[in-house]
């Protein structure tokens, strides 16, 4: 009597068992793996699927994970943008700053060609007009740089806050182009 009531108990429970749970000796070959990690996972992917709970905390957590992904993703993209922003302020600034440099004089020896991909003109603002000793123009201009007059044009009357623009002459040379004035004048950076 007794085995006939376990047989019947074991019957009873077989319907209960989803028909698509692991079998098993898929179990079995779980216990197999030596890693503790793959083994784990060899686990849960066994038990996932043996029940709709299972598989809809499985299907959770899949989404999360894609969900994490695409804003780790996202994330990564508008790091680089920005990135990409920060650097090509700096090369825009750098050559702003490297206008003219190369004429400066270094080691005693002058460099007339321009290196590749600089700019040709460059906007700016007097801060103040100078005389040096040799009765020559010095102009000191906001973004810090220095430049003298080299040709003995005379100059129209200028003020602090005029704009001007440099560019690029022929043979290496300079022009200071007073905007307001419409006048202009062959220049040489000195810092």
């Amino acid at each position: 009597m007794r085995k006939f009531g376990y047989a019947a108990t074991i019957l009873l429970m077989a319907p209960a068992v989803p028909a698509h749970a692991q079998k098993p000796a898929d179990l079995l070959a779980c216990a197999t793996i030596a890693r503790d990690a793959e083994r784990l996972a060899c686990y849960d992917a066994a038990v996932a699927d043996a029940s709709p709970e299972a598989r809809a905390a499985s299907k959770r957590r899949a989404e999360e994970s894609a969900r994490i992904a695409a804003q780790e993703a996202a994330a990564a993209a508008a790091a680089a943008k920005v990135k990409a922003e920060a650097d090509a302020i700096a090369s825009a600034k750098a050559k702003r700053e490297a206008f003219g440099a190369e004429t400066v004089a270094s080691r005693g020896e002058e460099r007339f060609a321009p290196p590749p991909g600089q700019i040709q003109e460059l906007d700016a603002k007097l801060t103040e007009v100078l005389t040096n000793r040799a009765s020559q123009n010095v102009f000191l201009l906001d973004n810090g740089q220095m430049w003298r007059q080299v040709d003995a044009g005379a100059l129209p009357n200028l003020r602090p806050g005029d704009a001007v623009k440099l560019r690029r002459a022929g043979l290496g040379g300079y022009d200071l182009v007073f905007m307001k004035q419409k006048r202009s004048a062959r220049v040489k950076r000195l810092n």
